[in-house]
């Protein structure tokens, strides 16, 4: 990329993030660098600034802490009611989202940013509560203290001492339009606390001890002054990208963040994202998973790592490999990483390099930066576990001493039939499983105990550990190694053969719901096969939720429990939020559903319900990875399917318009003809009439009658092809001969063309129809009539009665040019009419259109083929007879 396409990129990210900022709601956040600086009374003066203005403002909520000058503060402002939370046989009051939503002010004050929802409340984080507001398009006010930052939370802890639980991720302080800091000198703020005008006096008294030293004040004062004037570079280097007023160009480099669910790297997650801004480089943070059984603390600790990582703004990828050396180092190739941030770890076994060193030596030219965990008292040491923990992997021991005692015993059984070599491969086996069941280390600790085991038992002199037999040592150094070398290959393989079936599994559900998705032509059944897959995926209860234009909704498939109010909220928040909700989420939590929406474009489309068995404390990655991925899958589904139906939609009205536009030109080419006829041969009786003969008289009132006869028939045809369309066409049947109706046709046919010849013939008797007279008649007079047309004067045209089988036929062959094979079905389209030059015939193209309507309506079918003598054109009329002719 050179530097022009790499300029137009930055400009249009920067737009992008412009456009971003100024979409919603703005956010402005009053920074301090400790509790006690004056955040709340810088926020309430600024608010009451914007009230002498005119500008309405609402104090949504403010912590006055007893505090009497912020109390006057509020005096004099709209002053949002809390929302009553009953907790554990306790009340608490929150901040009411919903009422703030419903008033939809300018401006509204959130005080205490990072402050945590008493349980029960939609949110789990007010900073969320915010989130809400600003989409909805409110300003928002709001206050923070430089340590509940998430990513500064590790260095707060090196200068206090203090691990701050309460934490606020940097991607949405990153979103604020704003950072005002407010400062107060470390002394005057001791001198404020000493005063009780922070913390009343026995807590005042620690936080001087602890928390408020003039150290710790100074450092915390320099984090924020740090974090106002990133903020400020950015919001000027967005602006003049956005400008295209960059004046040098970089390229950016890529970290990556390399963890692990052994232990915690939170810290490391928190170091990345501040190396990340600090040098404007794109960041990943990537967990490899080698198929080693996780326990339950190792998944929630991965999970926790993730989702830290998503909230500080990296992007997170899971890959999946033999070993993690072996799938990292394509993976840094293909991603072209330069920059990778690494934990110290432990070393598990000593003649092993760590992995950093394997990647300093790789030689791809990477910056590798290699990191402690800073909280060294809370590691999670893995050789000193509680019960929990030591449980499962001592059972893998235990079974693999079963295991070998097992083997044992049947080579002692066996003994005397079996050579001693083959004694040692029983033994050999047992290792194998151990490891291919249990890991590396229990299969080690089986070729270690089987060594002694096959010693003790099956080595003169038996029941002893002394071997006199040179045969025998060499067998039990063969079983040692094999066994050292074949249990840790089993387990290798084992992990390759969960990875692999992992990866089989998720590929698999993906491609079954593909293939479902690829034949559903409607929404049930798109939803239908979408909650079968997933229950099938998740080992859950699935539904999947879509509204209707009215606020109703459907469940698919048809739920009949009553959802509760809090599942409803949950399930109402995804659809307009389209964002995740529910159990194991930050909002509404409390809801027994996990909601996620299927959204496309912005637009929530329907929301997936899944409730997993209580017992589970947490959604795992494979969980999550599933669920919006065949969402995803669901939304292209379901606007394929929308796609479908508006092009069908727009196929159907260009026929229209092109029916149209055929009616318009035939009417007005066929109704002209005959009535420019008849007027002028009225003008002519009107003004030559005592001029005319009495033949000249008669001939001008015949072309009146004929013209009139033709205009009548064709505004028949009109109705009758739109009783057709509209299905108002009634049949009324009786019983009636098939010749009578022929023989009618061609009586009405003379009248029109008496120059037409006619042979009719009936093979047989004559069949009864059990039908509509008039609407057979004017079937079979449409074809005569078009036959007439287009045979020669002296060419006869045949028609032709009989019955085969359980059908009346009627065959009208003519004498004409014939019709081409490719055009045969199109000539009862209607308004469909074949080329002749410039001759129409007199011909609308309605028809043969009208006949086999008419014909259709009785159950039967008209066919154009080639004539018998290869010339002309024959029509087939079948019509199926009564039950009692049959």
């Amino acid at each position: 990329m050179n530097d022009e396409q790499t300029q137009r990129h930055q400009q249009a990210d920067a737009l992008l993030k412009t456009v971003q900022q100024q979409g919603g709601g703005q956010l402005k956040i009053f920074l301090g660098a400790a509790p006690g600086v004056g955040k709340t009374c810088a926020m309430l003066n600024a608010a009451k600034e914007l009230q002498q203005q005119g500008t309405a403002v609402c104090v949504g909520l403010v912590e006055t802490h007893g505090r009497a000058e912020t109390e006057a503060l509020l005096q004099g402002c709209a002053i949002l009611p809390r929302k009553t939370i009953h907790y554990q046989n306790q009340q608490f009051t929150e901040f009411d989202v919903d009422a703030a939503l419903a008033l939809h002010p300018k401006i509204i004050l959130v005080d205490e940013l990072a402050h945590t929802n008493v349980p029960g409340s939609r949110h789990k984080r007010r900073y969320q509560d915010i989130a809400e507001l600003l989409k909805a398009g409110i300003n928002v006010y709001t206050t923070l203290n430089v340590q509940h930052i998430e990513s500064l939370n590790d260095v707060v802890l090196q200068i206090t001492g203090v691990r701050v639980q309460e934490t606020v991720p940097d991607s949405f302080i990153d979103q604020a339009h704003e950072i005002v800091f407010i400062d107060l000198p470390p002394q005057n703020l001791i001198e404020r606390l000493q005063q009780g005008k922070v913390y009343v006096e026995e807590y005042a008294r620690s936080a001087l001890e602890g928390f408020f030293s003039p150290a710790n004040l100074t450092a915390l004062r320099e984090l924020a002054m740090k974090i106002v004037i990133e903020h400020v570079d950015d919001s000027l280097k967005t602006r003049l990208d956005s400008r295209g007023a960059q004046q040098h160009l970089v390229i950016n480099d890529k970290l990556l963040v390399l963890i692990s669910n052994r232990s915690a790297h939170d810290y490391l997650i928190r170091i990345g994202r501040r190396l990340a801004e600090k040098r404007g480089m794109n960041w990943l943070v990537v967990w490899v998973d080698t198929g080693q059984v996780q326990l339950q603390q190792d998944k929630a600790r991965l999970q926790s790592a993730m989702t830290l990582a998503q909230e500080l703004g990296a992007h997170t990828e899971i890959l999946r490999g033999p070993s993690t050396w072996q799938t990292i180092i394509p993976f840094i190739r293909e991603e072209r990483i330069n920059t990778v941030l690494v934990g110290s770890g432990t070393r598990r076994w000593r003649w092993r390099k760590p992995l950093y060193q394997r990647l300093i030596n790789s030689g791809l030219g990477l910056e590798v930066s290699v990191y402690r965990d800073p909280d060294q008292h809370s590691r999670v040491n893995h050789f000193i576990q509680p019960a929990e923990k030591f449980l499962p992997g001592a059972r893998g021991y235990l079974l693999s001493i079963l295991g070998v005692a097992l083997a044992t015993l049947v080579a002692v059984l066996s003994k005397n039939w079996l050579h001693p070599d083959n004694l040692v491969l029983i033994c050999v086996v047992a290792v194998i499983i151990s490891g291919l069941r249990f890991g590396a280390a229990p299969a080690v600790f089986s070729a270690i105990f089987s060594f002694f085991s096959f010693n003790f038992f099956l080595t003169e002199p038996l029941h002893t550990l002394t071997v006199h037999n040179q045969d025998d040592i060499t067998r039990l150094a063969f079983l040692v190694v094999i066994g050292l070398v074949c249990g840790p290959a089993a387990s290798r393989i084992r992990r390759q053969f969960l990875l692999l079936a992992e990866s089989n599994r998720y590929s698999e559900s993906l491609q079954r719901l593909a293939e479902q998705f690829a034949v559903a032509d409607d929404q049930s059944a798109l939803w239908q096969a979408l909650t079968k897959e997933l229950n099938s995926s998740l080992l859950a209860e699935t539904f999947i939720v879509q509204f209707n234009k009215d606020n109703t909704y459907d469940t698919f498939p048809t739920h009949s429990e009553k959802f509760t109010e809090l599942d409803m909220a949950a399930i109402e928040w995804t659809r307009k939020q389209a964002a995740p909700s529910g159990r194991f989420s930050d909002t509404l939590s409390k809801s027994s559903w996990s909601c996620f929406p299927i959204a496309k474009n912005n637009k929530t489309i329907a929301v997936i319900l899944v409730r997993l068995h209580n017992e589970k404390t947490s959604l795992s990655a494979y969980d999550l990875d599933i669920v919006n991925a065949m969402a995803q899958q669901a939304a292209n589904a379901w606007q394929r399917i929308y796609l479908t139906k508006d092009l069908e939609s727009a196929r159907v009205k260009a026929e229209i318009e092109q029916l149209r536009s055929a009616l318009l030109s035939s009417v007005s080419h066929d109704l002209r003809s005959p009535l420019s006829a008849m007027i002028g041969a009225a003008d002519s009786l009107r003004l030559l009439d005592q001029q005319l003969s009495s033949e000249d008289r008669s001939e001008l009132i015949d072309t009146i009658l004929q013209e009139s006869r033709r205009l009548d028939r064709y505004i028949q045809n009109l109705l009758d092809m739109t009783r057709l369309g509209h299905g108002t066409l009634k049949i009324e049947r009786d019983w009636v001969s098939a010749s009578d109706i022929i023989g009618s046709a061609l009586t009405r046919l003379k009248r029109y063309c008496p120059e037409a010849l006619i042979e009719f013939r009936v093979n047989g008797t004559a069949p009864l129809l059990y039908a509509h007279a008039a609407l057979i008649e004017q079937a079979v007079f449409n074809i005569l009539e078009n036959a007439a047309k287009f045979t020669p004067p002296s060419e006869k045209i045949t028609v032709t009665l009989e019955q085969i089988n359980d059908n009346c036929t009627i065959n009208i062959e003519d004498k004409g040019p014939g019709i081409p094979e490719d055009l045969r079905e199109k000539i009862f389209d209607m308004f469909y009419v074949v080329s002749d030059g410039d001759h129409k015939k007199n011909n609308t193209g309605m028809g043969l259109a009208i006949c086999k309507g008419m014909i259709a309506a009785h159950g039967g079918s008209v066919t154009a083929l080639e004539g018998s003598q290869k010339t002309g054109t024959r029509f087939l009329v079948e019509i199926p007879l009564p039950l009692n002719q049959k």
